[in-house]
C-alpha cells in the first residue's frame, strides 16, 4: 500500500521536474510509468482514480509551488491562508489526472499500448487549468521534437511522449517469455519519435531561411522593474512612470517602443483620444509607434455600470491613440478572485475589485503592413488564442505585455516564458515578451529564446524582429488533431459502456 501511494508521487515529481528545470526533459519520457504500474495493481476502480488524482495533486504542488506567493501578494491573505487556498487549487487541478486514470483503467492500454496517448490529449485539450500546460512543454529543450506544433499545436509532442511512456511500461513489466512481443509497442513509439524528429529537422531548416530573408522591424523593449509593493501607489505613480521614461531615453531610434503591462499606473478612460504629453516618453524618431499597458475604464468610476479593463494601447509618436485591446482571458488570483462575491460577504476578508474581460482579438496596425498581436499577461499560454490573433487579424508579430512580479523571485517568470515559447512555433511568428521585472525576452519563429534581460533589473532591449506572413497548418485548421482524438476517445468510452451494459 505504501508503494502504491509513493509511486504516484514519484510520477508527479518526474513530470514536474522539466517544468522547473528544462534540461531534465528526459524524465518526462518515463514520468507516467510509475502511475501505469499503480493503476494496473489497484484493487478497485476507485483506488485507481485516487492514485491518478494523487499524481495530479502532487504534480501541481511541486510544479506550481510559487503560486502561494502570488495568492498572498494579490489577495492580501496571510501566508497560512494562501497555502490552504493553493492546496485546494492543486486538489482541484488534480482531477484532470484522476479522469485520465479512470479512462486508462476502464478502457485499457489497447493495441501497441497507444490508448493512454489517445486518452490524454482530450484532457490536455478540454480540461480547464489555471495555468495551461502541456506535456509537450516539458520538451522545450528538445527543439527538434516540438516543431510539429505548427501542424497540430502542442498535442503532437504530448501524444508521442505519453505513448512512449506506455510502451516503456509494457517493456519493463513484461515477463521474460512475453519480452519479444512487449518490445513491439516500443518499436512503433520509437518510430513515431523518429518521424517527429525528421519533421522537426526539416522544418527548422526552412524556417531558418525564412527568418534570414524576412523584413526586420527595429524594436525597443523597456523593463522598468517596479516591484508589486510599489505598484498602484498614487504617491509613487509618477516616480514609476519617470523610471520608464528615463529608460526609454537610453534607446536608439526604433520603429516600435514597448512598455509592459500596467506600466502607466494612472487610470485611462477607454475612449481617450490622445495620451497626455506628460505621460509620454521622448522618442528619437517622429515615426515611432508606442505600445504600453495600463488600467482603463468605461463609465464613471465609483458608479454602477463602470467597468475596468486590463488594456494595451498603441499610439503614434505624438501620443495619439491609434488602437486599444482589452485582455480577454483574466487570471484567477491575479486579476480577479474566484468566488469574489461570496468571499466579500465574509467579515474582514480582503477583497480586490476585478477586471472585465474584453472582446475578441484586436490587431495594432503599424506602418508598412506590420500587424501586432498584443497578448496580455498569461494570454501567451493559450494556443488557440494566439492562433486566432494570426488567423483572424493576420498578425505578423506576437507581443506579450506582462507583469510577472506577482510570482516573486521564483521559477514562475521563467516557467511562464517556457510555456509561451510554443506560440512562436505554432504560428511561426516572432514572440517578443516585454515584462515589468522579467523575463523580458525575444523568441524567434523556431521557438528559440534569442535574447533575455536579467531579472529584477531596470533595463532596455534594443533588437530587431522578423516580419513573417506565412500561415501554418495549425493556424489555418486549428485544433483538428485534438478534436479528432477527442471524438475517438468518446467513441472508445461509449463502446466500453455498451459492452459493460451487455454483460449486465
Amino acid at each position: 500500500m505504501t508503494a502504491k501511494l509513493l509511486l504516484p508521487v514519484l510520477a508527479a515529481a518526474l513530470l514536474a521536474a522539466p517544468f522547473l528545470e528544462p534540461l531534465s526533459f528526459p524524465l518526462a519520457w518515463i514520468a507516467f510509468v510509475p502511475l501505469f504500474w499503480t493503476l494496473t495493481q489497484a484493487k478497485t476502480l476507485r483506488h485507481a482514480v485516487f492514485y491518478g488524482w494523487l499524481m495530479g495533486f502532487a504534480a501541481h504542488l511541486i510544479g506550481f509551488h510559487w503560486l502561494v506567493y502570488t495568492i498572498s501578494a494579490f489577495g492580501g491573505f496571510p501566508y497560512a491562508v494562501s497555502v490552504i487556498v493553493f492546496v485546494i487549487y492543486a486538489a482541484l487541478q488534480g482531477i484532470q489526472m484522476a479522469i485520465f486514470a479512470l479512462l486508462v483503467r476502464s478502457v485499457g492500454f489497447g493495441p501497441l499500448h497507444i490508448f493512454p496517448a489517445l486518452l490524454w490529449i482530450p484532457l490536455e485539450f478540454l480540461f480547464p487549468l489555471l495555468f495551461p500546460w502541456y506535456v509537450a512543454n516539458s520538451q522545450v529543450s528538445f527543439s527538434w521534437l516540438i516543431q510539429s506544433a505548427d501542424l497540430v499545436g502542442p498535442y503532437g509532442a504530448s501524444f508521442i511522449v505519453v505513448w512512449c511512456n506506455a510502451a516503456v511500461y509494457r517493456a519493463v513489466t513484461a515477463q521474460k517469455e512475453e519480452r519479444p512481443g512487449a518490445l513491439i509497442p516500443l518499436a512503433y513509439a520509437a518510430l513515431g519519435v523518429v518521424i517527429s524528429l525528421l519533421y522537426g529537422y526539416q522544418r527548422l531548416g526552412i524556417v531558418d531561411e525564412e527568418i534570414a530573408n524576412a523584413r526586420k522591424l527595429s524594436v525597443g523593449a523597456v523593463q522598468g522593474n517596479v516591484d508589486i509593493d510599489l505598484k498602484w501607489n498614487p504617491i509613487l505613480a509618477r516616480k514609476n512612470l519617470d523610471k520608464h521614461r528615463e529608460l526609454t531615453a537610453q534607446l536608439d531610434a526604433a520603429s516600435l517602443i514597448i512598455w509592459p503591462e500596467s506600466a502607466i499606473e494612472f487610470l485611462i478612460p477607454e475612449d481617450l483620444p490622445a495620451l497626455p504629453l506628460d505621460l509620454m516618453p521622448a522618442f528619437k524618431s517622429e515615426r515611432s509607434f508606442f505600445i504600453f499597458g495600463a488600467k482603463s475604464y468605461r463609465g464613471t468610476l465609483g458608479r454602477p455600470g463602470a467597468k475596468a479593463f486590463n488594456t494595451a494601447f498603441v499610439t503614434d509618436a505624438k501620443g495619439r491613440i491609434l488602437g486599444r485591446y482589452h485582455k480577454q482571458v483574466l487570471l484567477a488570483f491575479g486579476e480577479y478572485l474566484p468566488f469574489a462575491k461570496i468571499l466579500s460577504l465574509i467579515p474582514a476578508m480582503p477583497f480586490a475589485d476585478g477586471f472585465t474581460a474584453g472582446p475578441g482579438p484586436v490587431v495594432f496596425h503599424l506602418a508598412r503592413g506590420v500587424r501586432v498581436a498584443p497578448l496580455i499577461c498569461y494570454e501567451d499560454l493559450m494556443p488557440d488564442l494566439a492562433r486566432k490573433f494570426v488567423s483572424e487579424t493576420r498578425a505578423n508579430i506576437l507581443v506579450n505585455l506582462t507583469n510577472d512580479a506577482w510570482y516573486g523571485r521564483s521559477v514562475g517568470p521563467w516557467q511562464h516564458l517556457r510555456l509561451a515559447q510554443s506560440r512562436a512555433i505554432e504560428t511561426r511568428r516572432t514572440l517578443l515578451r516585454v515584462t515589468n521585472t522579467g523575463v523580458t525576452s525575444l523568441v524567434n519563429a523556431k521557438g528559440e529564446v534569442v535574447k533575455t534581460l536579467p531579472m529584477f533589473t531596470p533595463a532596455v532591449m534594443q533588437t530587431e524582429v522578423e516580419i513573417l506572413n506565412g500561415e501554418t497548418y495549425y493556424v489555418r485548421f486549428g485544433d483538428w488533431f485534438a478534436w479528432g482524438l477527442t471524438a475517438i476517445t468518446v467513441g472508445m468510452v461509449l463502446f466500453r459502456l455498451k459492452r459493460g451494459l451487455r454483460k449486465t
